[in-house]
């Protein structure tokens, strides 16, 4: 890749990775309900599924570029669903407490959910399609953007967590106005895959 391509694909991929979605909310969440120690099992399922989800978009990107416009299509409409449904789940969601006896997610509902994770499935094609695929069709090149592209991912899922992290205390004492606050942004997640 070209310098100014490089320039634009980290752009994109670190904006995509800082702004509000399901893994990040997922991960200011547990942290926020958990600590962040308790909330690694639940990071570390995120950033498995997140690996295999990048490598799945890399082999369908790779060859199945003519048919995006439709699988993207299906998959807008069942990302939108799981974004709902989240949304759903954190607003009727307790409050945080400090003895919060209801374990976090498991690691592997946490790889589960990536598969129905529309914005890591739109950013991996998006980034793969628009700055990868013009440039190489090498295999090795795509599958280490793959994994480049899974580091920046979970760099913004642990800013997240870190965040709940540390605004843990503020976030128990408000947890019903911060429930519907991440249910809103989730909300706006799925109208923005249509708009």
């Amino acid at each position: 890749m070209i310098p100014p391509i490089i320039s634009a694909f980290l752009t994109y991929t670190l904006i995509t990775a800082l702004t509000p979605g399901p893994n990040n909310i997922i991960a200011l969440s547990m942290a926020t309900q958990y600590g962040f120690r308790r909330s690694a099992r639940v990071l570390g399922g995120i950033a498995v599924g997140f690996l295999i989800t990048m490598l799945f978009c890399a082999i369908f990107t790779y060859s199945l570029v003519s048919m995006l416009p439709s699988v993207t299509g299906w998959m807008r409409w069942i990302g939108a669903a799981y974004v709902l449904w989240l949304a759903w789940r954190i607003a009727r969601s307790s409050p945080p407490t400090s003895d919060n006896d209801v374990p976090p997610l498991s690691f592997w509902n946490s790889i589960f959910l990536q598969f129905v994770n529309i914005k890591i499935i739109l950013y991996g094609i998006t980034a793969l399609s628009t700055f990868v695929l013009p440039y190489t069709r090498d295999l090795a090149s795509i599958f280490g953007v793959s994994i480049i592209l899974t580091i920046i991912g979970c760099f913004g899922n642990m800013c997240w967590a870190l965040a709940g992290h540390g605004f843990q205390t503020l976030f128990r004492q408000h947890g019903r106005i911060v429930n519907n606050i991440l249910a809103a942004l989730l909300i706006y997640c799925a109208v923005r895959m249509f708009v």
